[in-house]
């Protein structure tokens, strides 16, 4: 097992656990308590836990839900619930089409179900060109053009006021967002940049798509990015915690699809 597979599954004990030992960890991952003091050293210097006597925990505020992590442990998490969910918002996109894709691992999902289809895709994603290039069977597909910006640490994710300047020079359809954290009144994510090409995004769609599976519902991010009533469509997996979502929010003018 590398470094990036004991990480992976140090995080995901933490994030159910909220804490873990040396010892547990040397147990559960079959290594030294050299390797995994090294481990947790780097994971707490990236700022994704907080170190405790003999061990580290959920930081307080929020934890690991509540950070950007790498987006190779981010898209592992829930991956179904997210094919099912892009699978969906494709539906929403027509041939002809010019839409804009938010970076993030749901969005991430969309890239085989567009990649040989005949529309324009503007993203601030290294990671969705790259997928939707891969994906694609000729020269034939999709059109994409990268908004060009700052690369964000760990997610492949282009930002800053060059991402937001670019990303109004066009006019889409369909937006789709990828969130941090929806509630009964607004869209949140983990950091101003980010949140500022979203904004941007919004702006310049005729109708804008949130992909966000069942963990994102209830939970409120550090930034905001919009109140409901600018938001056509949610999309996510049918969950409780979704059913108590939507029957809080009948009164919005929010079309919720469950899938």
């Amino acid at each position: 097992m590398n470094q990036w597979q004991r990480q992976k599954q140090i995080l995901s004990i933490v994030d159910r656990h909220y804490e873990i030992r040396v010892n547990e960890a040397c147990e559960v991952l079959d290594a030294s308590p050299a390797t995994i003091r090294r481990d947790f050293d780097d994971l707490v210097e990236k700022g994704l836990v907080k170190k405790i006597w003999g061990g580290i925990a959920i930081k307080s505020g929020g934890g690991i839900n509540h950070v950007m992590l790498p987006v190779a442990i981010r898209e592992t998490k829930f991956a179904e619930e997210k094919k099912r969910i892009a699978y969906r918002a494709a539906s929403l996109v027509h041939d002809g089409d010019v839409i804009i894709i938010d970076g993030g691992t749901t969005t991430l999902a969309l890239a085989p179900y567009l990649a040989n289809r005949d529309i324009r895709i503007i993203t601030n994603s290294i990671l969705i060109a790259h997928q939707i290039y891969k994906e694609r069977d000729s020269d034939r597909g999709a059109e994409v053009f990268l908004t060009g910006g700052l690369l964000f640490p760990d997610s492949g994710l282009l930002v800053g006021p060059q991402t937001s300047e670019n990303i109004k020079q066009f006019n889409a359809v369909l937006g789709f967002i990828s969130v941090g954290g929806i509630d009964g009144q607004s869209a949140t994510n983990t950091d101003q940049l980010i949140v500022a090409n979203e904004r941007a995004i919004i702006q310049q769609s005729q109708k804008v798509v949130i992909l966000a599976d069942h963990s994102k519902i209830g939970k409120r991010d550090m930034c905001k990015i919009c109140d409901l009533s600018d938001v056509d469509i949610l999309i996510t997996d049918k969950n409780p915690v979704v059913k108590n979502f939507q029957r809080k929010s009948a009164k919005l003018n929010l079309d919720i699809i469950a899938v």
